[in-house]
């Protein structure tokens, strides 16, 4: 079915890069996104573009892609989607190979194999050749380019069958390609051919030919373009502390993170390392089976090169808990790239936009991957921020350094309601009659008012997110929970009845949703908060193990929930403007 004759000539790129996303959503990753491609090549393989079995087994791999009629109107000639030297005789013949990418995911969905172990890409290469057909002492011959010889694509080509498409894409100003397989019944039209999008004129991709010409490319002109171009001037390092709840990943959520932006986000802790971090060298097989080893970038090096190729393009990389990993033993040599450009210096200016890394660093495995130059010095550039958490209660797991500190620009989340959502402020802590934001008001005076008896008192302050609305609302299905010990007893006889069975099921639902704030809240004061003085704010004399509180909030009803509570921290809670 050929469908672009149905569609406007302006419309005809847009057309088949929506449908190609649409079907291949899947792919999309921080390193290729569909909004990036300004170029598509559609191959419809006949019997002798496909490797199918039936063939002769020593048919040519090749695919011949020089437009054989004039192209339809929205379409290019299929030739000019590669970078070619020209088709004139200039050049008899010559062969070129170029960086292609095929996707681990596309390949086991074209078999329906299982996708858990099937991520990433694979790195692979597009050869193309320029010969002459034809050719004999009468004849000059016809110029055509063929493409994939030998190995190429082959991981997914043999997947593919005859009609099915093998779709090529180029993204603005990456100089490698990437390939997948589409079935037949998708209708991405017949034969070969090429869209370009309004904007592919204006890409200024630097390709490298030395595989043609052996002469070593001039590395630093293929990278001058981006270290140079217009770029946002977003990138900052910012570290946002408090106490656990008071609301730090809201605020980089709502405040730093615009619909826009691209963020990627991972979380330190005591087993993270500098080779997670930034990448490692680890084993590859080819399509061959031969075992090679790579560096394999980690999310920092996969963020920084998303960013340095799409200068226009604003990236975040947040990093929670940042001081639950050694910070400073994962940030390795790029610890030296958090100090920023702040100003255009009016004497020696290294050209570079404010939010660019002051200083660079040499690193051949991260700039191999960001610039496709293993001796292109190494900086984070202007358009990525990297957005930190920090628990101040947790400062006794990895401590931050004052020079890893002064790299960020440090900003304390106040801890109050202020900006709370009253359904959650105002929600009632179950059926005690008192709400969220008096309890945790009235507990914080307490603990900082505890500082004499307790170190850092103000760090063991309940932050106003520390529990979600779900977990202070009440399942009325408990009911009194003397009913359960007496189904409980007959359950242990083997005399409950079906209905009894159906009571006995519904009270143990409805005790797991209502034990959520006791065993986050109450837990949290009695193991940590006031772990070496419960005698300030629990009765002690009357419960001295943390079963035996929890036991008596959830069988106490209303306001008697909080008699595991001095009295004087009752009153606290019933009366709090009394208090102020």
């Amino acid at each position: 079915m050929d469908q672009i004759s149905n569609v406007e000539v302006s419309e005809s790129f847009e057309y088949y890069l929506s449908v190609l996303k649409n079907h291949l959503s899947y792919v999309e990753d921080t390193s290729f996104r569909w909004s990036d491609v300004n170029g598509i090549l559609i191959i419809q393989l006949k019997n002798t573009d496909s490797l199918n079995k039936e063939r002769d087994a020593s048919h040519a791999t090749q695919i011949q892609i020089t437009s054989e009629s004039m192209p339809i109107p929205g379409m290019s000639k299929t030739e000019d989607f590669f970078p070619t030297l020209t088709m004139n005789t200039s050049f008899k013949s010559w062969r070129i190979l170029l960086d292609a990418r095929i996707n681990r995911l596309n390949i086991a969905s074209l078999e329906n194999e299982s996708t858990i172990n099937a991520q990433g890409w694979l790195d692979d290469s597009i050869q193309i050749r320029r010969r002459l057909l034809n050719e004999s002492a009468d004849n000059p011959g016809n110029p055509a380019l063929q493409i994939c010889y030998g190995n190429d694509l082959m991981p997914l080509r043999e997947k593919l069958q005859v009609d099915d498409y093998l779709v090529f894409v180029k993204r603005r100003l990456a100089d490698v390609y990437e390939v997948f397989g589409v079935r037949s019944d998708v209708g991405l039209g017949s034969g070969k051919r090429m869209f370009k999008s309004a904007k592919a004129s204006n890409d200024s991709t630097v390709f490298s030919i030395r595989q043609l010409t052996g002469e070593k490319e001039d590395r630093e002109t293929a990278t001058k373009y981006l270290d140079l171009v217009d770029r946002k001037q977003t990138g900052t390092n910012v570290l946002l502390y408090g106490v656990p709840g008071s609301g730090k990943s809201w605020t980089i959520e709502h405040e730093y993170c615009k619909q826009d932006s691209h963020v990627e986000r991972l979380v330190f802790h005591p087993d993270y390392t500098y080779s997670d971090f930034i990448g490692q060298i680890l084993p590859v097989v080819d399509a061959n089976g031969q075992v090679s080893y790579k560096f394999t970038p980690g999310p920092f090096t996969n963020i920084l090169e998303a960013a340095y190729k799409h200068p226009q393009e604003e990236y975040i990389l947040v990093i929670e808990e940042i001081n639950r990993g050694n910070a400073p033993a994962i940030f390795g040599e790029v610890f030296q790239l958090l100090d920023r450009k702040v100003e255009i210096s009016d004497i020696v200016d290294d050209k570079y936009p404010i939010g660019t890394s002051e200083y660079e660093i040499t690193n051949a495995n991260i700039a191999r991957i960001v610039y496709g130059n293993p001796e292109h010095k190494v900086r984070i550039p202007s358009n990525l921020s990297i957005i930190g958490t920090m628990n101040t209660s947790d400062q006794n797991v990895f401590t931050l350094d004052t020079a890893f500190q002064r790299r960020w620009e440090m900003r304390l989340i106040e801890n109050n309601f202020e900006n709370v959502d009253e359904k959650l402020a105002k929600a009632e802590i179950l059926d005690t009659g008192i709400s969220w934001e008096v309890f945790c008001t009235e507990i914080n005076d307490i603990i900082v008012g505890n500082n004499v008896r307790m170190s850092s008192s103000e760090d063991k302050r309940l932050g106003a997110y520390f529990v979600r609305l779900m977990d202070l609302q009440k399942d009325p299905r408990m009911g009194d929970l003397t009913v359960y010990d007496a189904l409980r007893k007959k359950e242990s006889a083997g005399t409950l009845s079906e209905d009894e069975k159906q009571k006995i099921s519904e009270i143990r639902e409805a005790m797991k949703k209502n034990r959520r704030f006791p065993e986050k809240v109450i837990k949290y004061l009695w193991d940590d908060a006031f772990k070496f003085n419960r005698e300030v704010i629990f009765e002690t004399t009357e419960y001295r193990s943390l079963e035996s509180v929890i036991r008596a909030f959830m069988y106490a009803e209303g306001i008697q929930r909080f008699k595991i509570f001095k009295q004087n921290v009752v009153d606290a809670l019933q009366n709090p403007e009394s208090e102020q």
